[in-house]
């Protein structure tokens, strides 16, 4: 029993280790994947056009339907001959029949109907495609921001607590008639001002960490910790090479492209009215007196038929031209679009790619300065300890520290984050395996 209790309680702590346990920003990136609502959404999207194409499949194939009619007469009908009335049916009359229709030719109909399903199949996977890049990047986003509060937070607290113990050294000369009184006020004001700070950054981090749970699926109150792995550096790659890459790898381009080809098809639809639909059928009848129709005294019991129908609707009012001119001219509209969208991405691609650039080269300017600041601060502290500079230094100092810490750190994730925007202008996001 002693062991049986040792295992439950080894588990208990095991699984609590386990849920506590920090996600680097891909295993953050696949648990949104996972659970993000969005993504079921675009998933059933496409099933649905999957049944869709699948349905216009079918129009391919022949139709089987049935049909039964009953009638009742208040009277039998019957012929005049020679002035005699002779019975020609009965006053029940059953029928029923089964006919097996196959399309021969439909102005190319079917086959458009069939070509704008399996567009639409592919519409929906890109849009899945781009809902998951999109995903992707506001995840890592968010990790970024969740990482750089809690720095933030850091700073804040690492700042109040030195200036707490400044304002204890400005108190203690205070209090020995070394410093004056002006120099206790200010040391006060600047610990109640880094308190302030530290109370907002506690504020913000508990902001982005209730949004990284709701991108994650999680529930609002559940905590999440992101695994501190600082992003290595990397060449800033060529620009043309970027765009012509984003050019073929971005949704939004096959999407428009898709769209076009679907009112091309459209148009073909529309014409398809100009030419005959002409369809092979077959069918087999029965006629009689009972609801079987088993039983026929006046004429033939069943039948069979096979025949060829063509419908061929000569004038509609312009109606045809008019849906074939509106496909075309949405058409026309769609390539505009497609245009437009090009520039975007370029300008997007453009954007992300100075980012990046910019938080590369800030990474060795801010971790330069902070190397300064951190012996400025070292330094100034030290002189005032032995009255050899003033209080308004030392709180120089540290606000200059504090801006420098925080500057290295929106450096390096501001990397991370720039990475993620070029990643995702070129359209290549994707989690590590």
């Amino acid at each position: 029993m002693r062991y049986t209790w040792l295992t439950i309680i080894a588990l208990l702590f095991g699984t609590h280790a386990w849920a506590a346990a920090p996600l680097t920003i891909d295993e953050a990136v696949r648990e949104a994947l996972e659970k993000s609502p969005r993504i079921h959404e675009q998933i059933a999207y496409r099933d649905a056009a999957a049944l869709g194409r699948k349905a216009a499949r079918a129009d391919f194939f022949p139709r089987l339907s049935g049909a039964y009619a009953y009638h009742n007469l208040s009277e039998s009908p019957f012929v005049n001959i020679n002035g005699n009335q002779v019975t020609t049916n009965s006053q029940d009359q059953h029928h029923w029949e089964v006919t097996l229709s196959q399309p021969i030719f439909a102005g190319w109909a079917i086959s458009a109907r069939h070509r704008i399903a399996q567009l639409g199949l592919s519409t929906r996977e890109l849009e899945l495609q781009q809902t998951r890049q999109m995903i992707i990047l506001n995840v890592r986003q968010r990790c970024y921001d969740l990482l750089m509060a809690e720095k933030t937070l850091a700073v804040a607290r690492s700042s109040t607590a030195a200036l707490a113990a400044h304002e204890a050294d400005v108190r203690k000369f205070y209090e020995n008639g070394l410093g004056p009184l002006n120099d206790l006020l200010k040391a006060q004001v600047a610990r109640g001002d880094a308190l302030l700070r530290q109370h907002r950054a506690e504020a913000n981090v508990s902001q982005v960490r209730t949004a990284l749970c709701l991108l994650l699926g999680r529930d609002l109150d559940q905590s999440i910790e992101i695994r501190d792995m600082q992003t290595g550096t990397a060449p800033v790659p060529d620009l043309d090479r970027l765009i012509d890459q984003a050019l073929t790898a971005r949704p939004e381009v096959a999407l428009l492209a898709q769209a076009i080809q679907s009112k091309v098809r459209q148009q073909q639809l529309a014409r398809s009215d100009y030419y005959p639909q002409i369809e092979l059928t077959g069918k087999y009848q029965q006629d009689g007196d009972d609801p079987g129709a088993r039983n026929n005294d006046y004429s033939n019991q069943y039948n069979a038929s096979i025949g060829l129908q063509a419908r061929w609707t000569v004038f509609t009012f312009g109606k045809t031209r008019a849906r074939s001119a509106q496909a075309a001219a949405e058409k026309r509209a769609l390539e505009q679009a497609l245009t437009t969208t090009r520039d975007d991405i370029r300008l997007q691609v453009v954007k992300a790619r100075l980012d990046l650039d910019v938080a590369l080269r800030n990474i060795e300017t801010t971790t330069t300065a902070l190397t300064q600041a951190q012996e400025h601060w070292r330094i100034t502290n030290l002189l005032y300890q032995q009255q050899l500079t003033t209080s308004t230094q030392v709180l120089d100092a540290r606000s200059f520290l504090d801006r420098a810490q925080s500057a290295f750190h929106e450096a390096h994730y501001g990397y991370g984050a720039a990475l993620a925007q070029v990643q995702w202008a070129i359209g290549t996001s994707s989690p590590a395996r």
